[in-house]
């Protein structure tokens, strides 16, 4: 792979890994990769095969084509509200569950 190509991907699974508060240790291991490989991965100086790619994109609900091309989609908005979600207490849960309900609520009657 291009160098520049290699940096953005790296770029990207820094940001991903920051994002969800892991590690380099803890994302690693979640992925089932070694932290020295991730750190390549990361400073842009290895590519990873399908099967590691996959291994991240699915342990970290993240699409591949985020990854690779840096494109967003709404799968990937639904991703992430989802792992900020799980992130939440018991009490935020059930305000946010009240807030969806009177959004979606509001809506309706539009």
């Amino acid at each position: 792979m291009e160098k520049e190509l290699l940096k953005q991907i790296g770029e990207r699974v820094r940001y991903c890994r920051e994002d969800t508060g892991y590690t380099r240790e803890q994302f690693a291991e979640e992925a089932g990769i070694s932290p020295q490989f991730l750190a390549e991965i990361e400073n842009g100086k290895k590519g990873m095969s399908a099967e590691t790619l996959y291994k991240i994109c699915d342990t970290f609900y993240l699409s591949a084509d985020y990854l690779l091309f840096g494109r967003i989609t709404l799968e990937d908005d639904k991703n992430i509200m989802s792992r900020e979600i799980k992130k939440l207490s018991k009490e935020h849960m059930i305000l946010l569950e009240d807030i969806i309900k009177a959004m979606t609520k509001n809506q309706r009657s539009e």
